[in-house]
């Protein structure tokens, strides 16, 4: 049903969105990282206890707030902005449960990002390869992680024949 009320992102809107979520991804886990840093460098210039023990913990909570971070960015923001993310606002694209067609809530994108965590991991990040082959080649320009999750990635308020109507109109 969504294939006849939506039309796919293509291919580069996607990898243009990835890519702006990845850059604020790091950005973000730069400034969350600034304490376990500062740790580090008390630890080369004074190798004390206390100072091993502030790095091991200054390291486990930033992880940990780098973790919580993206889970919250990939997972929880597109639950509350209705499949979007920031990339996705700026390449006017968004995330839909293909079973409801809107939006996807918080189990149904854990699970779309949770199994492509899994994969890429599993394939030792071969499977990005297999992922950018898919969404060129097929036709609806979906990944194996979106077929497992029913989730799709549509264009934002473009409907098929909408964008015909709208050359008319102008």
């Amino acid at each position: 049903m969504a294939d006849e009320l939506f039309i796919s992102a293509k291919p580069g809107k996607r990898i243009i969105a990835l890519v702006l979520d990845l850059l604020i991804n790091l950005a973000v886990g730069a400034i969350l990282l600034v304490p376990a840093l500062i740790a580090l460098a008390n630890v080369i210039i004074s190798s004390s206890y206390a100072n091993i023990i502030a790095l091991f913990i200054s390291s486990l909570a930033s992880g940990a707030l780098v973790i919580a971070f993206a889970i919250f960015y990939f997972v929880c923001l597109p639950s509350i902005w209705e499949g979007q993310t920031i990339g996705k606002k700026v390449a006017k694209i968004r995330v839909i449960d293909i079973d409801t067609n809107e939006g996807p809530n918080a189990k149904r994108m854990f699970l779309r990002e949770a199994t492509r965590i899994i994969i890429f991991v599993l394939s030792f990040g071969l499977s990005t390869i297999a992922s950018f082959i898919a969404l060129c080649l097929s036709e609806n320009h979906t990944t194996f992680h979106e077929q497992m999750s029913s989730t799709r990635v549509v264009n934002v308020n473009i409907y098929p024949g909408e964008d015909e109507k709208l050359k008319e109109l102008e």
